[in-house]
């Protein structure tokens, strides 16, 4: 059985558009600072609170303890507003709650 030219032309511009979008998502990743992560989460704080944009300068980071956490995003600390973002390594937020939180203490289980 012989595949028609049409088909073969689909299967590689399919190919090429999903290497083509692989690599750029990657690039992105790649390029994902803790600079980036530490403003991305800062000016949520600001617009969940309703802030000043200046108040972003309440905020910080620190390394994060746990296995899975990369960063831990710390606004307004010691204060009745504080808010912790628990950030993993691609920048996805794993908790929100308090500086002093230990969501992810425990190790990962290993896998079977």
């Amino acid at each position: 059985m012989k595949i028609p030219p049409a088909v073969l032309l689909m299967i590689a511009v399919l190919t090429a558009a999903a290497g083509t979008l692989g690599y750029v998502a990657g690039m992105r990743q790649a390029a994902l600072t803790e600079t980036d992560v530490i403003v991305a989460y800062a000016n949520r704080y600001v617009a969940e609170k309703g802030l000043e944009p200046e108040a972003i300068r309440r905020c910080h980071a620190v390394p994060g303890a746990a296995e899975r956490v990369w960063l831990v995003v710390v606004c307004a600390e010691g204060t009745e507003a504080e808010r912790a973002y628990f950030v993993a390594p691609g920048g996805a937020l794993l908790h929100v709650g308090r500086a002093a939180d230990t969501p992810f203490a425990a190790r990962l289980a290993p896998e079977a």
